[in-house]
């Protein structure tokens, strides 16, 4: 347990943490809500550090519960984590398509 709190504390900014208090996350209660926060906002190295404190068969099922702000986000980390199309959420609703033939006049 030591050795993964050492390794959170080098790894990740506080400003990734920037609505609650980071010395109170608990690496593993928080798991998913650390994961999350690293694949919304975090940089490579942090990446990797969730990666060695989780292993990516936690990190894909937390991606798959996860909702993603935007679609850029879900098809990255589909291609990322290896995971099949359309297995991860957004939570932001596409506007409808308006038809072509209102844009030829």
């Amino acid at each position: 347990m030591r050795d993964k709190m050492s390794i959170k504390i080098g790894r990740f900014r506080d400003s990734l943490f920037w609505d609650v208090n980071s010395e109170k996350l608990d690496i593993e209660k928080n798991a998913e809500f650390i994961i999350g926060r690293v694949l919304d906002f975090g940089d490579l190295d942090e990446w990797e550090a969730i990666k060695k404190i989780y292993g990516l068969e936690k990190i894909r099922k937390t991606a798959q519960e996860h909702p993603f702000e935007s679609q850029r986000s879900v098809n990255f980390w589909e291609l990322i984590l290896k995971l099949p199309p359309k297995s991860l959420s957004c939570t932001r609703k596409h506007l409808p398509q308006i038809p072509s033939a209102f844009l030829n006049r």
